[in-house]
């Protein structure tokens, strides 16, 4: 049975250990889209600015067009982005549930090897003072035992 336990505590230790790595590398590609993310917004809000002062300086109607239809295009990437960043958010806290599982299954594991651990040595205890016991009242009776014939 303890084999058994030990196997089971060493597969939960190695889902544990594969789960927080999978939390670490999502929360870090979260991060690194959200800073881009925000690299592009400030980006879009630089060449919007941009679009307004060449458009107050006077500028071709077909430039105009084209600088909006290229904001758009940076707009319509940044939504897109977004929506991944979403899905990565919903991805980050299934891989949190998961590595909480996972370490809470671990500790569970270790409390039952505790226990069963703590109930041999109770009991090998028990039998070693029995074994003592008996021992000291042959002892004490020193009628045990057999007799010469």
């Amino acid at each position: 049975m303890s084999k058994v336990l030990k196997l089971i505590l060493q597969f939960a230790k190695t889902h544990e250990t594969r789960t927080g790595n999978q939390l670490k590398r999502l929360n870090g590609e979260l991060r690194r889209s959200e800073a881009f993310n925000q690299q592009v917004v400030e980006y879009v809000q630089d060449y919007e600015k941009q679009m307004l002062d060449t458009a107050t300086k006077g500028a071709t109607v077909a430039f105009m067009q084209d600088s909006s239809s290229f904001r758009n295009r940076l707009q319509a990437g940044v939504e897109e982005q977004e929506g991944q960043i979403a899905k990565l958010n919903v991805a980050m806290v299934n891989a949190r549930e998961q590595a909480i599982e996972s370490k809470l299954r671990v500790q569970g594991i270790e409390k039952v090897l505790a226990r069963k651990k703590a109930e041999a040595l109770a009991e090998r205890a028990r039998r070693e003072r029995l074994e003592l016991e008996d021992c000291i009242i042959s002892r004490l009776h020193g009628d045990s035992g057999t007799k010469s014939a």
